[in-house]
């Protein structure tokens, strides 16, 4: 008897072909609410922040809350025409109250109880909404937090992942010449966009417009990434809670254990684009690519691991030969093609590129170097022998 989705996959060949070879598309994306607090994020963050947010769910509900009709705001009508958000005027009837808070904050409780939704983007850096995210957690909803680094920890630590948009629009600065700055640029165009857009007649309302995005143009000091190296304390006390008994981690256990404890943990934050890269970068750990369930994926441990791994003797040479044995490994990894084994003529390749050779480190040939590690499979002969990762046990 076919089950809900064997059926459907019978009856539309696309929905079968989407299940089969077909990579995630769109509406495979859980649905999220999209909440953002106007007075409390920069304009030009919405693009990255979309971006972002668009590599984890789809956005079905984009709202921003605030009181359009100050000059601080009312450079925001191109923005949220470019990406379809839909405004919540809020006036400010008493100086000093903000209503667009309680407005967020009504709207978002309506749609938690519409059960319509797997998670909530609060865009802001405002600690108000901090008893907000902890709500909708306990519903069991996911929810992500976008603001600057300035953000109280109390709402950073009350999201499931909490991402700062200095890491989102973090670039290599641009050099400076007397032509017009990209800053002036924005300004430039974002003008054109506004008199094209704005209605014929409502001349005060255009210099307004004009005049608020001339005043929200200055571009933002550039990012100053932390050094990886800062990161070295942290990794470390998670690879302890996620080693397995052979001393490995998994690369997926790792990132996804210290986001649980560290919300705001993001890679970025220390210049790196990936999780893998900042690993590398920290230089205190070694990697290695090993089969794992149906595929191929990363394991790391400290350098100089005092745990053995299951087959691996310990080095009577000291550290030089484990040093050049962890080099061996990661020339495997570098050189395994799909099929998950590495030609030994490639694994000599990557050896070199590490600035290594085989004379000098005891062993006659390359071929005799990988097998005395006794942590690789070998198949064939001659030049068509090859090497891979054994799997852990």
């Amino acid at each position: 008897m076919l089950n809900v989705s064997q059926a459907a996959a019978s009856q539309s060949p696309i929905i079968a072909r989407r299940h089969l070879d077909e990579p995630l598309m769109k509406h495979d994306f859980p649905a999220f609410a999209l909440l953002i607090d106007a007075d409390n994020v920069r304009q030009e963050s919405i693009s990255p922040i979309l971006e972002e947010i668009t590599r984890h769910a789809r956005v079905t509900v984009r709202r921003i809350y605030g009181d359009f009709t100050t000059p601080n705001l009312g450079g925001w009508k191109v923005k949220l025409a470019e990406h379809a958000i839909h405004p919540i005027q809020q006036y400010r009837n008493t100086v000093g109250k903000n209503a667009s808070d309680s407005a967020l904050i009504i709207d978002a409780m309506d749609l938690l109880h519409s059960r319509r939704f797997e998670g909530f983007c609060l865009v802001s850096s405002d600690s108000d909404f901090t008893r907000l995210a902890t709500r909708i957690r306990e519903d069991g909803l996911v929810v992500y937090g976008f603001g600057e680094k300035h953000a109280p920890k109390a709402f950073v630590n009350a999201c499931d992942r909490y991402i700062y948009v200095e890491n989102l629009l973090a670039e290599p600065a641009p050099v400076v010449t007397p032509q017009l700055t990209e800053a002036a640029r924005e300004v430039s165009t974002t003008a054109s966009e506004v008199e094209q857009l704005a209605d014929v007649g409502s001349a005060p309302v255009l210099a307004e417009a004009e005049a608020a995005t001339s005043a929200s143009a200055p571009s933002s000091p550039p990012t100053i990434f932390k050094p990886p190296a800062l990161a070295g304390d942290l990794l470390m006390r998670a690879y302890t809670n996620v080693a397995d008994e052979t001393g490995w981690a998994l690369l997926g256990h790792l990132s996804s254990y210290i986001h649980a404890n560290h919300s705001d943990f993001d890679p970025r934050t220390y210049g790196c684009a990936k999780f893998i890269d900042l690993l590398q970068k920290t230089t205190s750990f070694e990697l290695v690519q090993r089969p794992y369930k149906n595929g191929q994926s990363y394991f790391c441990r400290p350098v100089g691991s005092m745990r053995p791994s299951v087959g691996v003797t310990s080095s009577p040479q000291g550290d030089g030969k484990a040093a050049f044995n962890a080099a061996l490994l990661r020339a495997v990894a570098e050189a395994t093609a799909a099929n998950g084994w590495a030609l030994v003529s490639a694994i000599g390749q990557k050896l070199k590129a590490q600035g290594l050779e085989v004379r000098g480190s005891g062993h006659a040939t390359l071929t005799h170097a990988l097998s005395a590690t006794g942590r690789l499979d070998m198949k064939g002969s001659g030049a068509a022998r090859y090497f891979r990762l054994k799997a852990l046990k």
